[in-house]
């Protein structure tokens, strides 16, 4: 059985697998988990699941904020992935169409992603899904 559903406290061993599987690094596991927790009871942050045979699979977030430059709420994907091994089913479309399904009730005007410059195929994803690429992001390590 396949199905999307908002994430829950007891996924969190396949989240942290699978966001360290996309960072590429091993995270610092309690700090992950304090976050993780404390966001699940956060009203502007909506975590999804993709779950296949009762495996997670994917996961996509949401954060909602109001933004002074649009004068308006924004939608923002912080973080998703569909494990490597579960790619190219259409997995990350529909998640990707949760996102926007949950933006669209929450009345937010645009829906955006920051990618690093590394991800082509994210990108790819990201143009096919409707998306433009009109920003740039400047980060400094602090």
């Amino acid at each position: 059985m396949e199905a999307i559903r908002v994430a829950k406290g007891e996924d969190l061993e396949r989240i942290y697998t699978l966001i360290s599987l996309l960072e590429d690094t091993t995270l610092d596991h309690s700090i992950f988990e304090d976050m993780y927790r404390r966001n699940l009871s956060n009203p502007s942050i909506h975590y999804f699941v993709y779950e296949q045979n009762e495996q997670v699979v994917g996961f996509i977030s949401v954060y909602i904020q109001e933004l002074l430059h649009h004068a308006d709420k924004i939608g923002e994907i912080q973080e998703f992935i569909v494990h490597t091994d579960q790619r190219g089913q259409g997995i990350g479309t529909k998640l990707f169409e949760k996102a926007k399904e949950v933006c669209i009730e929450n009345g937010i005007a645009q829906l955006e992603v920051c990618c690093n410059q590394k991800r082509h195929a994210s990108h790819a994803f990201y143009t096919l899904q409707g998306m433009t690429n009109h920003h740039f992001k400047f980060c400094l390590t602090l």
